[in-house]
């Protein structure tokens, strides 16, 4: 399942504001992202998933842990504030437990993934690049195609099957960036908001499975310059979106669920410190050879997400705890 909060392509603080900034907590701040040429970020996520299935009227359960770093250099700035950003993949780190057995990675431990972890181990050192306006929406996406080729070039054969190597697929197509970039970083108001003001936004996703996601932010707090936003989001299956293709076979979800997150934003940079949220879907994945045949089996499950993303204009630690 393509976890909407993987939120792997978003920026750090640049710094501390002025504690000036306290005393304007009644007024309205303009939120928006304002990188400066030259500046180099870095980034670590960090996503949990339980997920429960109910197979043949056994109980399945898989959990899988994925961390990821990255650095971000600002290449450049228009006159309209939009910013060009090279992103590289730093480190990564899974681990997988389930039915199967376990299996983990972590590139700043281990020189050679085991199997099943090539095609995650060769996005480290990876880079591209993308456009993004002051309000965090993807203008472009570039080099994704050579990113691609790089990473193919590193791997066995049939390296790319299997459930991580589905998971570092999404990160070697375009849409897939920019949906996962975008669902991080365009949580902007269109206008300056004040204490206690909201603002929505309906967005139709397709990589992983199709759904749709309502999402309504809230400003709370104001304090030390960093601005601290409420998120709730409504999720669910896009009827009109085609099935996915899983070795095969077409698989059909038919899900909903709920998402509840803290950001914090640094006011005078619009940079994005931290986010910290979990995301809880449930439902059914009907399995059959095309998307209106029968279906051969309906798998209830379960899906339970919690991440984190961290930035700073310093080095973060990538090892595992």
């Amino acid at each position: 399942m393509e976890k909407r909060r993987f939120g792997l392509f978003t920026f750090a603080v640049a710094g501390m504001v002025s504690l000036a900034w306290c005393s304007s907590g009644g007024a309205a701040v303009d939120l928006q992202l304002k990188l400066a040429k030259g500046k180099t970020y870095y980034e670590r996520t960090s996503v949990e998933q339980h997920i429960t299935q109910t197979i043949m009227n056994q109980q399945q359960v898989t959990d899988i842990t994925l961390g990821m770093g990255a650095k971000l250099d600002v290449l450049d700035v228009d006159g309209a504030g939009n910013m060009r950003i090279r992103y590289t993949f730093t480190w990564c780190m899974a681990k997988q437990g389930g039915p199967m057995g376990a299996v983990s990675y972590d590139s700043a431990q281990q020189a050679t993934p085991p199997a099943g972890m090539e095609m995650l181990a060769a996005l480290v050192n990876q880079n591209y690049t993308a456009k993004l306006s002051p309000k965090g929406k993807v203008l472009d996406v570039n080099g994704v195609e050579q990113m691609k080729a790089a990473v193919q070039k590193k791997l066995p054969p049939g390296a790319e099957a299997g459930p991580m190597g589905n998971l570092a697929a999404a990160f070697l197509e375009k849409q897939g960036l920019k949906e996962s970039m975008e669902s991080l970083t365009a949580v902007y108001p269109d206008k300056p908001v004040e204490l206690g003001q909201s603002w929505t936004e309906k967005r139709l996703l397709t990589t992983g499975f199709g759904r749709i996601e309502e999402s309504k932010w809230t400003l709370q707090k104001r304090e030390a310059g960093v601005a601290t936003i409420g998120l709730t989001a409504a999720i669910r299956s896009n009827p009109d979106a085609p099935p996915m293709d899983v070795q095969g076979m077409k698989l059909t979800f038919n899900v909903s669920g709920t998402e509840e997150a803290t950001i914090r934003i640094a006011e005078a940079t619009g940079l994005i410190q931290m986010e910290q949220g979990r995301q809880l879907v449930k439902g059914e994945i009907k399995v059959g050879e095309s998307a209106q045949a029968q279906p051969m089996m309906v798998i209830p499950v379960v899906f339970d997400t919690n991440s984190k993303v961290e930035m700073s204009d310093k080095p973060l630690e990538t090892a595992t705890k």
